[in-house]
């Protein structure tokens, strides 16, 4: 979302919720400085280092911020012990936050090879400040040649598709239910196509949360 967009959003809203979303700007500086990281600056889609195809499907780098995760984080109450993944994940800010919250395994799909190495920098000057950090791993691919293994048991998103590519990987975690049946979470920040869900036999909606200038749709599966 463009700055100025951004900001007619936020001063369009309710006191409390311009006041959550500038303590949101401040929370993300902070954390970038407390363990020197770079996730803050947005990369536009044609700084992406990817085809001119994939451009068409992409949106640009924009990271959820630290803030809002952590709120969400505390309304839905998920389990530690299976992966976290985090779809397009950028430059890995929310990969190094679920590995704050305690997952045991997260796991970063990002397409961008520049990117992916930014991410896994942003990693290693994590985990070297929190050496007792789980797991975290970036993989470079394309999402709709991700195979899914079945371990995966939340998805985050934050909208880094378009319509026919979101379609699509939603397809694939429904075909994932079917070969390896199990508790899932799908959690996606700025839900561009809710109607791509609507009153799903799999994955049905649990709550819709808003806090600052975000609005997270959260659906889950039950085995």
């Amino acid at each position: 979302m463009p700055t100025t967009a951004l900001l007619k959003r936020v001063f369009s809203k309710r006191p409390t919720s311009t006041i959550q979303s500038a303590l949101s700007v401040y929370d993300d500086y902070v954390f970038d400085k407390r363990y020197q990281l770079d996730t803050r600056s947005e990369v536009a889609i044609n700084d992406l280092d990817i085809s001119q195809e994939d451009k068409q499907h992409a949106d640009k780098y924009k990271p959820t911020r630290a803030r809002y995760f952590r709120k969400i984080m505390e309304k839905v109450v998920l389990p530690r012990d299976g992966v976290f993944a985090d779809v397009g994940c950028g430059k890995g800010r929310i990969l190094l936050l679920a590995a704050e919250q305690g997952f045991d395994q997260v796991v970063g799909l990002e397409i961008s090879p520049a990117l992916c190495q930014i991410a896994e920098r942003n990693v290693e000057t994590f985990k070297e400040a929190r050496p007792k950090t789980g797991s975290i791993k970036v993989v470079c691919t394309n999402i709709l040649d991700y195979q899914m293994d079945g371990s995966e048991t939340v998805f985050f998103l934050y909208s880094p598709f378009d319509h026919p590519v979101t379609k699509a990987f939603l397809e694939m975690i429904r075909q994932s239910l079917n070969d390896h049946p199990r508790d899932l979470w799908l959690i996606i920040d700025e839900f561009r196509f809710p109607e791509l869900l609507e009153d799903d036999e799999l994955l049905k909606q649990s709550i819709v949360y808003e806090y600052g200038s975000a609005i997270f749709h959260v659906y889950r599966h039950h085995r």
